[in-house]
């Protein structure tokens, strides 16, 4: 029986290697728990060298939330072995790994997924069910993203004007709708344009690529770490993004009823080093020393000078002085 005869069923898509089992596992965990409501729930774990104890720990976690969790564990590499040669012409990621472009290319590579498939990034906390996205209006688009605080420096350097810049941390796929649109070659012809070689590869080609595939959803499905530092007119001011004054109201809603915490960046400590200053340090800590790693002492994080001192102008100056100085920072750095 496949996917397209259970329309209740929620798929779910992580990445990961060995290293970042355990921060997979709490965002699993958060996911399980948060979805309860779900019949069934099917992961997919694009497979970057996990160990057996890894798939194992992992394997246990998902059954120990009862019947209808089913893991599936996909190995990255033969899944890039159709389109490698492309990715490797035009040096995506020269020197570095092409795992990543392997989420982005799960509709071509899995012909017998249909209906919708939820991707999300190991470094994240799930708060709320996901079923409402199984029929989220995606205006006709093949694929839902949440904008990105990015400055307007970095949007500067690509060669197509982007009204709207998405984080790639989160991505509703309807899969059906993608090959109909044949998203996938337009990604490849995105490779060939050399754009997977930015600084944020796969996110940035996914933006230049599908930029009119795109639709654009809500906040609380991708809060990142900015978002909960600032707000939405600070945000704007920072990043230099009207977008982010012209949602205020939809913003602040979404910071009152968070459905996925990306801690994303640097802007914040990440919840899973002791010296984590992140708003949802204590919600986190909940998942992770109820899960299989809660004997891993956890890590102090050096922090970049440039992030404490943005920290500063965020949290201990005015609003307006503190988000003109953090604009400044980011033209700085």
């Amino acid at each position: 029986m496949d996917s397209k005869s259970l329309p209740g069923l929620l798929q779910v898509a992580y990445a990961t290697d060995d290293n970042y089992v355990p921060v997979m596992g709490v965002s699993l965990m958060s996911l399980l728990d948060s979805n309860r409501d779900c019949a069934r729930i099917r992961v997919y774990v694009l497979d970057d060298g996990i160990s057996g104890p890894g798939r194992e720990s992992l394997e246990r976690l998902a059954a120990s939330y009862g019947p209808g969790r089913d893991i599936r564990f996909l190995d990255a590499a033969p899944l890039l072995e159709r389109i490698k040669d492309r990715i490797q012409k035009y040096g995506c990621l020269s020197g570095g790994s092409n795992t990543i472009f392997a989420r982005i290319f799960l509709p071509d590579l899995l012909p017998d997924l249909h209906g919708r498939l939820i991707y999300i990034d190991c470094d994240t906390l799930i708060n709320a069910s996901l079923a409402p996205l199984l029929t989220e209006d995606m205006q006709g688009c093949c694929l839902g993203m949440v904008h990105d605080c990015i400055s307007r420096e970095y949007l500067a350097i690509h060669p197509v004007k982007l009204e709207r810049y998405h984080n790639s941390g989160f991505l509703l796929m309807d899969i059906d709708a993608w090959r109909q649109k044949k998203a996938g070659e337009l990604l490849l012809d995105g490779v060939a344009q050399g754009w997977g070689t930015y600084p944020l590869p796969d996110q940035d080609l996914i933006n230049l690529s599908l930029r009119d595939e795109i639709a654009t959803l809500d906040f609380r499905y991708n809060f990142q770490s900015p978002f909960f530092l600032f707000d939405a007119r600070q945000l704007a001011t920072v990043y230099r993004q009207a977008y982010f004054t012209e949602h205020a109201a939809a913003f602040e809603e979404a910071r009152q009823h968070v459905a996925i915490a990306h801690f994303s960046g640097n802007s914040l400590i990440r919840p899973w080093y002791a010296n984590s200053n992140h708003p949802w340090k204590a919600r986190y800590d909940a998942y992770y020393f109820a899960s299989p790693w809660k004997d891993r002492e956890q890590r102090q994080f050096s922090w970049q000078r440039h992030y404490r001192l943005q920290h500063f102008f965020a949290t201990r100056l005015p609003r307006v002085l503190g988000a003109a100085g953090c604009s400044l920072m980011q033209r700085v750095f």
